[in-house]
């Protein structure tokens, strides 16, 4: 741990910026590709969510389109020009670089100033998907310095977990999570909310003359087309299963290719002949087998419990997510997982408040935000082989690979390998604004 606090001695340039020698027409850099990227990328978001709300369009509602769309871009570009700035500043103020310096100080200073440009209303979302990608590269970190073992399938744990709360929420009157249950009713259909199972009521007592006895196979018939009371949907329990996991499939499917071919359209462009190896992968059928299996597990435990307790309960959403969970086994998707957990964690917290439990913290979604991702700009830095790619990938587009040409040679006194996957790479420095330590360190590369 002690050669976490030593400092170096390095300028901006020579460490950070080193594509310009200027701080300023740096920074002015990254300002101007950072907006021109974040138009690309919210143009994206804004479009989809246009054509979705294609029955609200009028004028208004473009104008407050177009409002959003610069109000997103003007966050992620204050995000870029904001680490920058601050990398500089905090260099020229101390002199020196710190392990903190190098890269999170700058990042928490530039992304606390970005998210108070964002929309109120998109804060949340935005800081509880940068604390899920944190804390998946948290977990990298932990395993590759032999902090923790690696849980093999270790996100079908989280997720069950998740949907065992999210589940009893889904299916009782007051849902913890108003998105949630949106999504979960979008997939497994309003008649298994809580909503719905609250106008269900007991049918009417009538007399009548016992039942004759059944044959095997009018009892074989009726397990296979029978139902509970209770059960909302027509038809048997069995055929409903069945039906309910041929309709998932069929969704999880269209719902990857459409997502694949949306993200590929530039490259199809340039290259159409990657469309057959698109629409032939094999996580298409994954992403199928994953919702198939989750929608009729989730509807097929819901029939089992009304079956075996002979009533409706809200707990049979907790058995039924913790099963539908085990559909995880077909498609790995950590991300999805951990979304869930802190999704289930921001519920908790909530209903703590409102029950008096739990104090409410002014900036908590602010610097929540503000945490997550200088410790990203950080990891992005000092131990980038722990980032999850997708994210890398982001920041080099952010930046148009300026935050590649960072030295991480520099870093060694750190003793982290920060330079693992930049080996061969060493910026083309301006040498008349190089010192000659730097120069030395280059000439034994």
């Amino acid at each position: 741990m002690g050669s976490l606090s030593k400092t170096l001695p390095y300028s901006c340039y020579e460490l950070g910026h080193c594509f310009k020698h200027s701080c300023s027409a740096a920074s002015f850099e990254v300002c101007i590709i950072g907006f021109l990227e974040s138009l690309k990328i919210y143009g994206v978001v804004y479009l989809l969510t246009g054509l979705v709300n294609a029955r609200k369009i009028s004028v208004k509602y473009g104008k407050k389109l177009l409002k959003d769309y610069i109000t997103s871009a003007c966050f992620l570009t204050v995000n870029a020009f904001g680490y920058i700035g601050s990398f500089c500043v905090l260099r020229h103020v101390l002199r020196h670089f710190n392990f903190l310096t190098v890269s999170f100080a700058p990042g928490f200073i530039g992304s606390l100033m970005a998210i108070l440009v964002e929309r109120p209303e998109r804060r949340t979302l935005l800081a509880i998907y940068v604390t899920n990608v944190a804390s998946e590269c948290l977990w990298n970190s932990a395993v590759g310095h032999g902090y923790v073992s690696p849980i093999p399938r270790g996100e079908i744990m989280i997720f069950a977990a998740g949907m065992a709360y999210l589940g009893y929420s889904f299916r009782s009157q007051v849902p913890a999570s108003r998105l949630i249950n949106s999504i979960m009713q979008l997939f497994l259909g309003q008649e298994e909310s809580g909503v719905m199972m609250a106008q269900r009521k007991a049918p009417t007592q009538r007399e009548g003359i016992a039942p004759e006895p059944l044959l095997w196979h009018q009892r074989l018939l009726a397990v296979i087309t029978g139902k509970h009371w209770l059960c909302p949907h027509p038809g048997g329990c069995l055929p409903r299963f069945v039906g309910a996991g041929v309709q998932g499939f069929v969704r999880g499917l269209l719902l990857q290719l459409s997502v694949k071919l949306v993200v590929s359209v530039p490259s199809l462009v340039r290259a159409p002949g990657r469309l057959a190896p698109l629409l032939t992968s094999k996580t298409n059928i994954q992403a199928g087998l994953f919702l198939g299996w989750f929608t009729a597990l989730f509807k097929g435990t819901c029939c089992a419990g009304r079956r075996w307790h002979g009533e409706d309960r809200a707990a049979h959403g907790t058995v039924a997510g913790a099963l539908a969970a085990l559909s995880m086994y077909f498609y790995s998707a950590p991300s999805l997982a951990l979304y869930m957990m802190w999704k289930v964690v921001e519920s908790m917290y909530e209903q703590g408040w409102k029950a008096g439990y739990l104090p409410r913290i002014p900036g908590s979604v602010e610097l929540l935000y503000a945490l997550s991702t200088g410790y990203l700009f950080h990891m992005a830095a000092v131990e980038q082989y722990h980032m999850k790619p997708s994210y890398w990938r982001f920041l080099c587009r952010l930046t148009s690979n300026r935050i590649v040409e960072y030295n991480r040679h520099l870093l060694a006194p750190f003793k982290m390998d920060s330079a693992r996957n930049f080996s061969g790479i060493w910026p083309d420095y301006d040498l008349r604004h190089v010192s000659e330590t730097v120069k030395r360190l280059q000439w034994s590369v």
